[in-house]
């Protein structure tokens, strides 16, 4: 109950007293009754009795009400007519509709009647309703994340009766709202006109400039130095290209990080706080982050407790028998699968990851059952630990049925070719696990959205009774639609302005063909086979493509896949128009989740058109329609854990065509190799990560002056930011005089070696990219000639856009030819309507 609504109960009740020591009633027609014989004493509020209790209680009125119903006011009294006063049981009723949150005064008034009886009078005073709730001033934080702490949080929303607690709290949780993003000189008031005038609650938000961190420093740490924590904390310091915020959660997070990091070197009693110290304009901040070290703990020794036989880890000092009893596993074993040994530091990491191991191999023999616990035990008088592992190993049990549901259209086999379970072999409970991904990862069935989907699972059933020693395993997916028709444009300082219209099928199947027209339109035919179909129209300004495809990923339900497709592509170049078309087949394998090699087959027709007089003598050699056949190995490698933006991880690959091997009009040797690093160097709290990335690629012709020049290597645009399309490498000899010319011709070998920095500053949507672009192009295998060029970029990815993202980037050469033709600014944009 508020301060002025028990000074109002409070107040009632001794104006009640009053009334009834002057004997006065006042309904309408009630006689008076006598003056007493001397005035009763005055009941204070805090009283538990008056002298009137066990009066009979003839009448119970309220008065007041308008808004707020009689029921609601009578359902949360206990005073009732025909029954003796209680003046203990009014004063709880005050406190009761005080609580209801729908008055601003409450009082009871006791009317005393001729028959000495008295009638209870609720004297209310409703609150005001709130009729709106609104945020001005807010540029920082929007509108729906403060509503969200406003009416989740401190149920603060229109309609209620205006509370002036409620409105407080809401103001103060804003302003921590702010706070914990870095504003300390937040202030945030209440309209009290608006309140007053139109019951509109307005919070009026001064945000201030936002506390940026100037100083990062590190008191107590002996054992590593302010560098080495650094790199563990997301709080980085205001600089060029980080605004270094003030973030209380942020740093919260980051005192748990130097916690971890410290555990996980053998500090178990690391104890770690923070600090913040303002400026005295609030604009800037020192964080120190406090630590205390503890002492280095090592591993003496491991035992192990059987919980088959004991039940419970905690329930005695183990077995005598060093293997305690384990029927699967050896002590010895044990400690083989384990990461760290006796005498080493205890590494949480390192122990968390050995049990993990631990586990892992019981689930892989088929104990899919089996359970591992760990408990540090330590050395009194001393810093060793012992460490008891607490193992449940279970029985062993074979894959039973493997069955499929929610697959009503896609073939039951396409799910199967991702499930590492084999009925009638011990079931591995890890492959069942990593199913469950593999399945996600196909992309042919809905993701896990809450309310909204559910993604597949891999669930172990229990033994069936009548098939004991088995357990079948149930795999749940849910349908999505996995075909899609789009339009779109493209346009790049390459290839300028391209149209996009794509038909595509992840889930294609050849040999559904539709039963009926009807069959057909609802997109039930030419599906379920887990093949992807694609037809691509892309007319363009200066070039276009038109191609349809049909790949199968595991063909006959092996480990090969196979994949053809026709295509024709138009080019304009500035001397000449190039037209191109042919068709390429795959067979590919996978060997494992990383590895990949396959053998092609190419086929092209190219015409080569509107040659311009001083074009180079190398165009004119192969003016008209040549053909080309190539087959060729590829072997590629990858570890990166995303195909489109990675943050870490690897990828290689390696191609070598011949030309020539089955006809055409040129025979040479094509080698190319490219490799990918990928490293994740921050994260932020929001979990956007700030990648470098390092791209090596390198091609080689073996046979000097045999590839047309339409089949050799070529640099500048974006594969050699700072010089323009094509801009880089050794110059043609014009056909009209025989000088050497201004085209580039392309080279025989060609190497290329970028770094790139990519940032996010904005949500995950906006990066900036720092970037070394360093390589040559020559007619040899020669490094001469080295080109470099540095620059900055933007980076744009919008999820309605696809995972590509909006590229920009501005270049400038620190190293390069004089017959290079340079360029500042390219760009690649894809944007789908």
């Amino acid at each position: 109950m508020d301060s002025a609504a028990r000074r109002g109960w409070r107040a009632g009740a001794l104006a009640a007293a009053m009334v009834l020591a002057m004997g006065i009633s006042e309904p309408a027609g009630a006689q008076q009754s006598g003056p007493a014989s001397g005035p009763p004493p005055l009941p204070a509020a805090e009283d538990e009795t008056s002298p009137f209790d066990g009066r009979l209680v003839t009448g119970i009125r309220f008065e007041g009400l308008q808004r707020v119903s009689e029921r609601l006011v009578r359902n949360n009294i206990n005073s009732t007519e025909g029954r003796p006063l209680s003046w203990l049981t009014v004063r709880d009723d005050l406190r009761r509709l005080e609580r209801l949150g729908q008055f601003r005064e409450v009082r009871a008034d006791l009317l005393v009647q001729s028959d000495q009886s008295v009638v209870i009078v609720f004297r209310l005073t409703e609150a005001p309703i709130v009729r709106d709730i609104q945020v001005t001033g807010n540029r920082q934080i929007n509108d729906s994340e403060i509503a969200t702490v406003v009416n989740e949080e401190v149920s603060l929303i229109a309609g209620i009766p205006i509370d002036d607690y409620r409105i407080g709290q809401a103001r103060r949780r804003i302003e921590e709202l702010y706070r914990d993003r870095g504003f300390y000189q937040v202030q945030v008031r209440v309209n009290e006109e608006e309140l007053a005038d139109r019951g509109y609650v307005i919070f009026e938000v001064r945000e201030g400039e936002r506390t940026r961190v100037k100083v990062i420093r590190f008191d107590g740490n002996k054992s590593f130095s302010d560098k080495q924590l650094r790199t563990q904390i997301t709080t980085k310091v205001a600089g060029l290209l980080d605004r270094g915020p003030l973030d209380n959660q942020t740093l919260d997070e980051d005192v748990g990080k130097l916690v971890t990091w410290y555990r996980d070197r053998g500090y178990l009693d690391v104890r770690a706080a923070r600090q913040i110290t303002l400026a005295p304009n609030g604009k800037e901040a020192i964080v120190t982050f406090l630590i205390e070290e503890g002492p280095l703990c090592t591993l003496r020794k491991v035992t192990l407790l059987n919980l088959d036989r004991r039940g419970d880890a905690a329930g005695g000092e183990g077995d005598a028998d060093p293997n305690a009893g384990l029927r699967v596993l050896s002590l010895e074993q044990i400690q083989g699968l384990m990461r760290v040994k006796p005498g080493d530091v205890y590494s949480m990491d390192k122990i968390r990851s050995s049990v993990t191991a631990i586990r892992d191999a019981y689930h892989q023999m088929g104990y899919v059952d089996a359970r591992v616990d760990r408990e540090e035990l330590r050395v009194p008088g001393s810093n060793n630990v012992d460490l008891r592992l607490a193992i449940s190993e279970g029985e062993r049990y074979r894959a039973g049925l493997v069955t499929i549901k929610g697959n009503e259209l896609t073939k039951s086999k396409v799910v199967r070719r991702h499930i590492g379970v084999t009925p009638d072999s011990w079931l591995d409970g890890t492959a069942a696990e990593e199913s469950e991904e593999q399945i996600n990862n196909t992309g042919l069935f809905a993701r896990d959205v809450p309310g909204i989907s559910r993604g597949p699972k891999v669930t172990i059933q229990p033994e069936d009774p009548a098939n004991p020693g088995y357990r079948d395993v149930l795999v749940e997916v849910e349908e999505t639609n996995t075909g899609s028709l789009s339009f779109g444009a493209a346009v790049s300082s390459d290839a300028g302005l391209i149209g996009l219209i794509t038909l595509s099928q992840r889930n294609f199947d050849i040999s559904d063909t539709p039963d009926s027209l009807d069959e057909f339109l609802r997109g039930r035919s030419f599906r379920g086979a887990g093949q992807r179909f694609e037809l691509s129209l892309q007319p363009g300004d200066e070039q276009s493509t038109y191609s349809l495809s049909l790949a199968e990923p595991a063909l006959f339900e092996s480990d090969y896949g196979a994949s053809a497709s026709v295509y024709f592509r138009d080019r304009e170049f500035s001397d000449y128009d190039e037209e191109r078309y042919g068709t390429r087949w795959r067979l590919g394998r996978r060997f494992g989740t990383r590895w990949a090699g396959g053998l092609s087959l190419r086929g092209e027709s190219i015409d080569l058109s509107d040659i311009d007089s001083d074009a180079p003598v190398d165009v004119f050699e192969v003016e008209n329609r040549r053909t080309i056949s190539g087959l060729g190995f590829d072997i590629a490698r990858t570890s990166a854990d995303n195909r489109f933006r990675p943050t870490k991880g690897t990828r290689t690959e390696l191609s070598l065509e011949q030309i020539g091997a089955l006809g055409g009009d040129f025979d040479f040797t094509r080698f190319t190799a490219e490799h990918s690093v990928y490293v994740t160097v921050d994260e932020d709290f929001l979990g956007r990560k700030t990648v470098v990335s390092l791209n090596t690629r390198t091609g080689y012709i073996f046979q000097d002056d045999e590839a047309p020049v339409y089949e050799r290597f070529y640099l500048g645009g974006r594969n050699f930011r700072g010089f323009d399309f094509r801009g880089i490498g050794p110059l043609g000899i014009r056909n009209d005089t025989g000088t050497v010319g201004g085209d580039h011709v392309g080279g025989d070998f060609s190497f290329f070696v970028g770094i790139e920095y990519e940032k996010p500053v904005w949500e995950d949507m906006l990066a900036v990219v720092l970037f070394l672009d360093t390589g040559t192009l020559n007619d040899d295998l020669s490094f001469e000639d080295y080109r470099a060029a540095a620059g900055i970029g933007a980076r744009i990815y919008l999820p309605q856009f696809g995972p590509a993202p909006l590229a920009f980037d501005f270049a400038f050469p620190l190293a390069k030819e004089e017959t290079d033709d340079t360029q500042v600014f390219s760009f690649s944009v894809d944007i789908p309507f």
